[in-house]
């Protein structure tokens, strides 16, 4: 089966973007691009939410350079109740049943589903555990306000630490994995 692994950058504080939804904090430098390159192989399918899609599909089909190749290319779903249609390269819309829909993804063919940036979105796929791997890029910024990675629920997140790097650049990035009860 396919798992669901959650990508994101995140500050110290735990948002991910500042109170606008501006991204220019994150540090991004060479030794964070080789880990991106190294790691994105291991997935063919992007899961954005509506408002990081449209960002992403604003940014990405101009860019250039190899993450720019895998982010057009590979197949891209879209979670929105909103959006009419999603034009961007290979990629599809889901409306409704997230749930149902994001555990038949698991169960097709395929590699890894990335999940990048959609905190709500990734509520969703939390309450429901569909999230199989958290990794985070911790950086070296705190903003003090802005929209939390981590919406507030009932339900306790335990995750056990696979593996961890820390970049020259001070980012540090952290793979957990749920604690799930057999």
């Amino acid at each position: 089966m396919r798992k669901i692994v959650m990508w994101n950058m995140i500050t110290l504080d735990g948002f991910f973007s500042d109170p606008g939804g501006d991204l220019g904090w994150f540090v991004f430098d060479d030794e964070l691009g080789k880990y991106i390159d190294d790691t994105q192989d291991e997935a063919d399918t992007i899961l954005f939410g509506r408002k990081t899609y449209q960002m992403m599909a604003d940014y990405w089909p101009s860019a250039e350079g190899t993450i720019a190749q895998f982010m057009n290319s590979v197949e891209k779903i879209v979670v929105s109740r909103t959006l009419d249609r999603a034009d961007w390269n290979n990629a599809s819309l889901v409306k409704d049943k997230v749930p149902e829909e994001m555990a038949k993804l698991k169960h097709r063919k395929g590699k890894d589903i990335r999940l990048i940036g959609s905190a709500d979105l990734a509520a969703t796929l939390i309450e429901h555990d569909l999230i199989d791997e958290y990794r985070l890029a911790f950086n070296p910024v705190v903003l003090g306000s802005g929209i939390l990675l981590f919406k507030q629920s009932a339900r306790k997140l335990d995750l056990k630490l696979l593996q961890s790097q820390t970049l020259k650049s001070g980012v540090a990035i952290l793979h957990y994995a749920p604690e799930r009860k057999q």
